[in-house]
Order: structure tokens, then sequence, then C-alpha cells
């Protein structure tokens, strides 16, 4: 485990960071310092989240659902907005269905892969904070998967940090520790960069 380093002591201090949570409220929980800190030094190029929350809660009818896909987006908005002091960073949708992610390679996976991409490219990411590789629920393993895939913009590049969930999370004034990413049996796209 690689220690924490407060993000204004660390050469990622100005990085423009995009967070990549696999459902509402991953962001919040995960990443929430993260995201009150790069988006009051307009660092934060944006809030991606995987899954549409449809299997947080039983949905007996689809009208059911089709309510709690909308509640759960207005509560990470909200989130967000709180986070932001109000910025105009309104959360991004995937919506991938709750514990049935896609799989690399499909037609879904790589419309998802453009999304991102689009979104790094877009916005010039420098780094990415999302769930680590092994993480044991399929949604937080598959953001892991789908961050391995594109490219930053400006340099091929990029660093990304995993994301703390549940019994990981960081301690007050902790902060992340960017590292290249590393998927088993897939070769690596985000290569170190100069400063790492």
């Amino acid at each position: 485990m690689t220690p924490a380093t407060a993000l204004s002591r660390s050469p990622w201090q100005s990085a423009r960071w995009l967070v990549l949570a696999p459902h509402a409220d991953d962001e919040t929980l995960g990443t929430g310092a993260l995201i009150a800190d790069t988006a009051a030094r307009n660092r934060l190029a944006g809030v991606m989240i995987l899954t549409d929350g449809s299997g947080s809660h039983p949905c007996p009818t689809p009208a059911d659902r089709s309510t709690l896909i909308r509640r759960r987006r207005g509560e990470a908005r909200h989130a967000v907005a709180l986070l932001t002091g109000g910025r105009r960073i309104v959360p991004r949708f995937l919506d991938w269905h709750d514990a049935n992610p896609h799989r690399p390679g499909s037609a879904a996976f790589r419309r998802s892969v453009r999304q991102l991409a689009t979104l790094l490219r877009r916005h010039a990411v420098d780094a990415i904070a999302t769930t680590a590789a092994g993480e044991p629920h399929c949604d937080h393993a598959a953001c892991s998967r789908l961050r391995c895939r594109p490219r930053a913009p400006r340099t091929g590049r990029s660093r990304f940090s995993n994301m703390p969930s549940g019994a990981n999370a960081p301690r007050a004034g902790a902060s992340f520790a960017p590292r290249q990413c590393r998927q088993p049996g897939a070769r690596p796209r985000f290569a170190r960069t100069a400063a790492s």
C-alpha cells in the first residue's frame, strides 16, 4: 500500500481530475474530499457514474424502476453540487444496469469507452479517481476495467487513483496516491509520467 499524501503536497495538485464512480453515492463516499478540493481550485474535469441506480432498492414495476433511477440521479446531482459549491459540475451517467456490467469488448462496453475518451479529451484530464482492480463488487471491478481502456488526451498517458470503498475509506485529511493502471491479464494503458 502506498502512503497517502495530501493533494496540495503532491505532484498531482495541478492535475485535472475525473471521478469515475460505479454507483451514485460512491463519488461522495469515496472521493468527496477530492471533488471539493479540485472543484475549489478549478481542477475537477467531471464526475462520471457507471450505473443507473436501479438495483439499489427493489423495483416491482418498470415505473418504480424509472422513479428510482430519477431519484438516484437527483441525489448524485445534489451531492456533487454541494461538494463543488455549485460550480456547475453535473455528473454524467453511463446507465449500466446495477450488478450487470458489460463485458469488455462488447458493443456497450466500447460505447462507454468512447464516452469516457471523449470526456478525457474534451476536458484535458490528467488523472482519474476510480475503484481498484480486484474489488469484489462486479460494478466496482467494471469501473476499474473501464478506466484502463482510453488514453488521456494530451500525452496519451494518464494516472489513476484508487477510490477507497467500505472499510478502506481514508482518515480525515488523507488524500490519494496515483499509480499506473495495472489490470491482471491486460497490458497497461496508462503509463507513468515524469512526475511520478
